[in-house]
């Protein structure tokens, strides 16, 4: 049986929760103008006799051509990588994340791949990063 490489399953998963993303804001636009529409119809016409408008406030929003390569996932070991760059261990990583070291440890092993977490520790080392580069 073929391994099933890391990055390729964080990127199926990625792709899932962009997917029911763009799925939730094309629901709710649609809802906005149903809205809107509504209240134009209920507002009827205004004082001077002519109908009332509603201001649109729709951005017409579409999707860009984002596409996540698997070199841009973020995995345990990028996590690592940036963090021993940085000269910082993870019970510094983990304070300024606001959760355990264990739990830095267990992301930096691969044995927790949540989206959220992963995503959560990868701004906390942008910020390090960025105040790094500041001095």
């Amino acid at each position: 049986m073929e391994a099933v490489d890391p990055l390729l399953v964080e990127l199926r998963q990625l792709r899932g929760v962009y997917e029911a993303i763009l799925d939730a804001l094309r629901a709710a636009d649609r809802r906005v103008a149903a809205v809107e529409d509504a209240i134009e119809t209920a507002r009827g016409t205004g004082a001077d006799g002519a109908p009332a408008r509603v201001v649109r406030t729709r951005s017409g929003w579409t999707p860009g051509d984002w596409e996540l390569k698997p070199e841009d996932a973020v995995t345990g070991e990028s996590l690592r990588q940036r963090r021993e760059a940085l000269g910082v261990s993870q019970a510094a990583i983990a304070h300024a994340a606001h959760c355990s070291r264990g739990l830095v440890a267990e992301v930096e092993r691969g044995r927790r791949r949540s989206a959220l977490t992963l995503s959560h520790l990868s701004n906390v080392l942008e910020r390090l990063e960025r105040d790094a580069r500041r001095r």
